[in-house]
């Protein structure tokens, strides 16, 4: 009896809706730099260009060149952040319709093309906070456990800087070689990231609850 009591009470598995600010995946940008809302993001997007490009490398710049044509042919509403981590950012329904109908429409996929952990190349990846929580760490480990094993992307959790509590993340990674980032290499990624988003989605939906 002590033990069903006790399952009664644990804190199960929440959606996150409509606190972007709270759990984003953007790095902090310093107490002093407010959040920026990802619509402002997208419409302002030719204002921060030149701070983005700003001081990087040339190998690093024509990378993300290359990625704004490819997401203009797609028409796709991105927005870039020049102050928090240098990154581009997407609707994570604009890749994925089950991320609208687990998450919300403020939930980002962060691209970014930095330089990979051995200083040998860059890497291009796509990141997003999925719209999970619970303020139980065992609840977050354990949905960790029941979500699917992906062929390519990476599942992992993550402590939030601004509330302490742990994201359950989704990326996927790919190094660049030769340095360049081709329309067909990234809409390969798009693909596998959309598809891979979907099985997890679908798998978390079955989470039991009690």
């Amino acid at each position: 009896m002590t033990k069903d009591k006790d399952e009664r009470k644990r804190s199960h598995l929440k959606l996150v809706v409509n606190n972007a600010e709270i759990r984003s995946a953007r790095p902090a940008g310093g107490a002093e730099q407010e959040f920026i809302p990802l619509e402002d993001l997208i419409a302002n997007r030719d204002g921060f260009r030149p701070a983005f490009y700003r001081g990087m490398g040339k190998v690093q710049t024509k990378g993300y060149q290359a990625l704004e044509r490819f997401l203009r042919e797609r028409g796709a509403p991105y927005g870039i952040d020049p102050i928090h981590g240098k990154v581009m950012v997407l609707p994570a329904g604009n890749l994925s319709p089950e991320a609208l109908e687990f998450g919300s429409p403020q939930d980002e996929v962060l691209l970014s093309i930095a330089e990979d952990a051995g200083g040998t190349g860059l890497c291009f990846s796509l990141e997003m906070i999925l719209p999970y929580f619970s303020e139980d760490d065992s609840v977050m480990e354990e949905a960790l456990l029941f979500a699917p094993v992906l062929q390519y992307g990476a599942l992992f959790l993550e402590e939030n800087p601004h509330d302490g509590l742990l994201d359950l993340i989704y990326r996927l990674a790919v190094p660049l070689f030769p340095p360049l980032l081709t329309t067909r290499l990234a809409d390969r990624m798009f693909s596998i990231f959309s598809f891979e988003l979907k099985e997890t989605f679908m798998a978390l939906s079955d989470y039991p609850e009690s």
